[in-house]
């Protein structure tokens, strides 16, 4: 599983894990929406996206964008659609009693696989 996005650290967790689906260096936003929907700002990554047997992951050069497993209560506020073919919308409050939200447009050719993974996490 190599990627330079991922710590070694990561790396292990995740293959103890099972990864179900990956992709790596994948191109994607992060919109910062304030409580009423207007963008705050936006900026452009690539990195890595999975999906194992515990959480969606997105990291880019050691950072992790998205860490939510099933039992977070962000996972369960979470809308995970497929904008078009290649590209997954992630729209989650950053925190759960808060009004301001991020939006993640990751562009894939994997939005099926992920979909589908998540949908049984």
């Amino acid at each position: 599983m190599g990627s330079k996005h991922l710590t070694d650290k990561l790396r292990a967790k995740l293959e103890k894990e099972e990864i179900k689906v990956k992709a790596n260096n994948v191109r994607y936003t992060v919109t910062h929406l304030n409580e009423k929907g207007k963008v705050l700002g936006r900026e452009w990554y690539k990195g890595f996206v999975a999906v194992s047997g515990k959480r969606l992951i997105l990291v880019s050069d050691g950072v992790k964008f998205l860490n939510i497993k099933k039992s977070d209560q962000r996972f369960t506020a979470a809308k995970f659609v497929e904008e078009n073919v290649a590209c997954l919308e992630v729209r989650y409050f950053k925190e759960p009693d808060s009004e301001r939200s991020l939006v993640f447009h990751i562009y894939t050719d994997k939005v099926n696989k992920l979909l589908k993974h998540i949908d049984k996490l």
